[in-house]
């Protein structure tokens, strides 16, 4: 008996998708959740797919709270440095796919009981 060994020798690429707040996107897609193209904008949101294994990512506070674009007092942001901490004040941090969804619908109508409801499921 012999046993035969299959040798894949590509391994699976990333896949990359970016979200954004609906006005600052680059195109939408064919479920109408505004998109970029690469990670150099203002990426809120991103899910990384290797094969059939998805995680998805949003874009956290250090205090754990979701980054809200059109909030009073986070707009403009989201880019933003701590230096006496010395760290970013928002990072990506991985969620589960039911927090996704309701932020992705958030960014895509900017009805705030969206927002609500995905750090409802966070906690």
């Amino acid at each position: 008996m012999s046993t035969r060994q299959i040798n894949d020798h590509e391994p699976d690429s990333k896949i990359y998708e970016y979200y954004t707040v609906f006005g600052q996107h680059e195109y939408l897609d064919n479920k109408n959740f505004p998109r970029l193209e690469d990670g150099t904008g203002d990426v809120l949101a991103k899910s990384v797919t290797l094969g059939s294994n998805t995680r998805y990512f949003l874009k956290l506070g250090s205090h754990g709270k979701i980054y809200n674009p059109i909030g009073m007092y986070s707009e403009g942001t989201s880019n933003k440095f701590l230096s006496k901490i010395g760290k970013k004040a928002w990072e990506f941090k991985s969620v589960s796919p039911r927090v996704f969804e309701l932020y992705t619908n958030f960014l895509k109508t900017k009805n705030i009981a969206w927002l609500r409801n995905a750090e409802r499921e966070m906690e």
